[in-house]
């Protein structure tokens, strides 16, 4: 199923209905919560749902023209939200964010040694890169393979 059409689908209830013109914040929340249940059933990666926020940002335009502004507007919203690589964590609230990309590095391989599935564990993949210079990562990689890294225990 195509992204367009998940939406589509998940939305269906909400097209030509005059009420919905305005923007209504709770509303909007249970849009969101439409959206990633549909990419959760449809098995989307994080990097997945990342890249079809993306592309539906490119033809935000296409959206307003199905749907009435209120829902547009929260449509608008869900892709912002998906297209930020590396939202808000309230475990990490200082502007260094040195930890943050430490504990998504070492989460991704704790994760694949546990589950081993790379759709499971894409979250903290995908953050580790937004986060973390190359130069350590590359560094954490070749400590990693030969099995000296600090991060990791058995």
């Amino acid at each position: 199923m195509s992204s367009a059409s998940a939406i589509l689908t998940s939305l269906s209830d909400l097209t030509n209905n005059p009420k919905l013109e305005h923007y209504d914040p709770h509303l909007c929340k249970d849009i969101h919560i439409k959206l990633d249940k549909e990419a959760r059933d449809q098995g989307l990666s994080y990097q997945e749902r990342f890249d079809m926020a993306r592309k539906n940002m490119s033809v935000y335009n296409k959206w307003q023209s199905i749907f009435p502004s209120g829902i547009s507007q929260c449509l608008k919203e869900y892709w912002k939200e998906r297209m930020s690589a590396a939202p808000l964590d309230p475990r990490f609230p200082n502007v260094n964010q040195s930890k943050r990309c430490w504990v998504n590095y070492v989460d991704y391989h704790r994760c694949m040694e546990m589950k081993n599935d790379e759709k499971v564990c894409d979250y903290f993949k995908f953050h580790y890169i937004d986060l973390c210079p190359k130069e350590w990562v590359e560094k954490w990689d070749d400590q990693m393979e030969r099995e000296v890294f600090p991060g990791i225990h058995d």
